[in-house]
C-alpha cells in the first residue's frame, strides 16, 4: 500500500493501485484542518484511517504548521494522542 498526496488530499492506494482510502484537508493560514477521513468498506478495521491521519501529522511537522480537525475520526485520534501532538495541534 502507498499513500500519495494530491491537492488538499491524501489517497491510500492498494497494491494494485486502487484508491481504498482518502483524507481531505483544508489549508488555513499556517495550519491544515482535516475535514474527512474514509476507508473503503472491505479495508476497514486494519488501521488504514490511522495511517492517513499520520500522513497529515507528518505533513504538519514537516511544514512546521498547526493541525486541526472537523473530521470525527481525526478529532478523536487527536484527543487520544494529545500529549504526543502538542507541538502541532491547534
Amino acid at each position: 500500500m502507498e499513500i500519495i498526496e494530491k491537492q488538499n488530499l491524501f489517497e491510500l492506494l492498494s497494491d494494485n493501485g486502487e484508491v481504498i482510502g482518502e483524507m481531505n484537508y483544508m489549508n488555513m493560514k499556517n495550519s491544515i484542518i482535516i475535514t474527512h477521513t474514509g476507508v473503503a468498506l472491505d479495508y476497514r478495521g486494519q488501521g488504514l484511517a490511522e495511517k492517513l491521519v499520520l500522513a497529515g501529522i507528518e505533513k504538519a511537522r514537516h511544514e512546521n504548521i498547526k493541525l486541526g480537525a472537523t473530521c470525527p475520526y481525526a478529532a478523536e485520534y487527536f484527543r487520544k494522542h494529545k500529549e504526543e501532538l502538542t507541538d502541532i495541534l491547534k
